[in-house]
């Protein structure tokens, strides 16, 4: 076995592929199945394939060390993946420190900001906003000389780390040398150009909100909304206030998930409100529309499946209304509202329908292309929808054909989309309790339950525990009450 300090020039992908190969390799020699293997460290053949699989994903700390002390590996296995992981974490640095600083490059979105009133253009490189899987990465360091004014520390919009691309502090006479806002606007000067970079932001952080702690994102998404809200309100050009209208909007949805993902569902509504409101008096169709589909998974508690507070009727008819004005949507919304609809028509135990919606679904995934994957709709695609029919077939009492499309959408889904991976986690247990694998679906609940308590996601934590009261019937088996002691001890700390 090569010494991890010995190559430093080895690929990252190389290694994790040698890593796969090792653990097949011993597995087969061992005489065991994926199955066999996978029943002996508790975890699931899923689990144990995906580590064989060459793709340069690491498998976990947790199941590598499981499958050393299985496979009688002695700590090669431990070794192997420790040397991949320094070697990736080694890249990933190398690559942010040889990245040009010219902030006119592709990799660089201009982040317009409205500071003491004037508007400052900045370069935020997006590349930033994912680093630390799935955390913020550190906030840039304060320069001596500037005291009283650190990353735009007066609107916090940055408080959470973001870092500016170039540079570590924000020079005061950058503010003092911006246009006013007033300036902006009289002049004509709100072009497609700084349209484009709110707009750009407003997406870039719609699209991370699958990975990073939504409370962090939250204070992010809610001051880049004071500074579109403080443009709107400056225009008088009904074109361009009808286009920065549909931003607002746009990124008061956003800001709706993220209160709904820390459990204030009262703040999440009113962004849907404020966003369906605006598209009547702006006249906007597309932005009605998308406000609806979203505020339907709140009227419904679809995303708790289903919440004590929610009402599906109300869902659906919002789901309905939404539908009406699809040809001004993007496949990606399309299919959202018919995947949304199949989930309520599962619960309704109302099968055709639930296979209709899904159908419909299908043919709008088949038409998405990559520009539709964007802020809101950027994690559509066919993994997304694997995710819904494997929770539709869950409440039509098919456990085993929602533990094959759970189990396909888990082995597709990307690393930085880990609240969808973690609701898959959640319905899968669900189904492996339902088919009488009582002992795999309390671990793998107990398991999504205590990350989605790190990560602070009130709403998945929601969904945890309404799979959690689907096993009531089993509640004096020994793995339930586990389960449940387990679940109390991460409400405690």
């Amino acid at each position: 076995m090569n010494d991890p300090t010995s190559e430093p020039e080895h690929e990252p992908a190389g290694i994790a592929d040698e890593l796969a190969c090792e653990i097949k390799r011993r597995r087969q020699a061992a005489g065991l199945s994926q199955r066999q293997l996978a029943a002996k460290i508790r975890y699931t053949r899923q689990y144990v394939g995906m580590a064989e699989r060459q793709d340069a994903v690491l498998p976990s700390r947790e199941l590598v060390a499981a499958l050393d002390a299985e496979l009688g590996a002695d700590g090669v296995l431990v070794a192997l993946r420790a040397q991949a992981h320094d070697v990736q974490r080694s890249t990933r640095k190398r690559n942010r420190a040889t990245a040009p600083e010219d902030t006119g490059t592709d990799a660089t979105v201009m982040l317009r900001v409205i500071v003491d009133g004037r508007v400052v253009t900045l370069p935020l490189d997006p590349r930033i906003v994912g680093a630390a899987g799935g955390g913020l990465a550190s906030p840039a360091r304060k320069s001596e000389d500037d005291e009283d004014f650190s990353v735009i520390n007066r609107r916090a919009l940055l408080t959470q780390g973001i870092a500016v691309a170039a540079t570590g502090a924000l020079d005061p006479d950058l503010i003092r040398n911006s246009d006013p806002v007033d300036a902006v606007v009289r002049t004509r000067q709100i072009s497609e150009r700084t349209l484009a970079s709110f707009t750009a932001v407003t997406r870039l952080l719609a699209g991370q909100r699958q990975s990073i702690a939504p409370d962090a994102l939250l204070t992010l998404i809610s001051a880049h909304r004071n500074s579109v809200t403080t443009l709107f309100r400056s225009v008088a050009d009904e074109h361009v206030k009808n286009q920065i209208g549909f931003l607002l909007g746009e990124t008061s949805i956003v800001a709706s998930r993220l209160w709904s993902a820390i459990g204030d569902r009262s703040m999440a509504l009113a962004g849907c409100a404020f966003a369906k409101r605006l598209a009547d008096d702006i006249k906007d169709p597309a932005l009605g529309g998308i406000a609806r589909i979203f505020e339907s998974n709140l009227r419904s508690d679809a995303a708790t499946l289903i919440g004590s507070d929610g009402d599906i009727v109300d869902g659906l008819h919002l789901l309905g209304e939404a539908a009406t004005v699809a040809d001004a949507l993007p496949p990606s919304a399309q299919a959202r509202i018919a995947a949304e609809q199949a989930q309520a028509f599962a619960v309704l135990e109302l099968a055709r329908e639930c296979r209709e919606a899904l159908a419909r679904a299908r043919r709008a995934v088949d038409e998405i292309t990559e520009p539709d994957q964007t802020g809101l709709f950027s994690d559509w695609n066919q993994t997304r929808l694997m995710v819904y029919e494997g929770t539709c077939w869950l409440f039509l009492n098919k456990p085993r054909k929602a533990i094959h499309a759970l189990n396909q959408a888990i082995s597709a889904t990307a690393a930085d989309n880990r609240n969808v991976a973690l609701a898959a986690h959640v319905d899968l247990a669900s189904a492996h309790v339902l088919s009488g694998e009582l002992e795999e679906g309390c671990r793998m609940l107990g398991d999504a339950y205590e990350s989605l308590v790190a990560m602070g996601n009130s709403r998945g934590i929601d969904r945890a525990q309404r799979a959690l009261s689907r096993f009531k019937p089993w509640h004096t088996e020994t793995s339930v009450r586990d389960l449940r002691e387990r679940i109390e001890t991460l409400k405690v700390s």
